[in-house]
């Protein structure tokens, strides 16, 4: 069922059947890379201390850029609380649902490009 009845019998769209809210362009995103994100309180009901992200920590970060891309209700809270640069770098680590994941790499190909592999570099010694 694509509804929630609430209390007074209204219906409200869940966030699992809305449009996950893409940005035309990547390099338009100009959230932080470091310190807190403390994402709306419609993205994570509760306490404040709930809804606040340690950017520096990787798990932190993972589950506060899931819950923003899963969550948003619209490109304008995208652009403000991800930073393009994390997106990229994090972006094969996020656990997302196929339908946020598919939306965000039909837009953005380059999302999808493989991780440039490390080189190793061989070092013959001879004696």
């Amino acid at each position: 069922m694509s509804y929630v009845s609430t209390r007074d019998g209204r219906r409200n769209r869940r966030a699992v059947r809305r449009a996950p809210a893409v940005p035309a362009r990547i390099d338009d995103l100009h959230g932080n890379s470091l310190g807190v994100l403390e994402v709306p309180h419609h993205m994570a009901c509760g306490h404040a201390s709930r809804r606040r992200y340690q950017l520096e920590d990787p798990a932190q970060l993972r589950q506060a850029y899931e819950q923003v891309l899963c969550e948003a209700a619209g490109c304008g809270e995208v652009e403000d609380l991800i930073n393009p640069a994390t997106l990229r770098r994090v972006w094969r680590d996020l656990h997302l649902p196929s339908r946020v994941r598919e939306a965000w790499e039909t837009r953005h190909p380059s999302l999808t490009a493989p991780a440039p592999t490390a080189r190793r570099r061989i070092v013959r010694v001879t004696a």
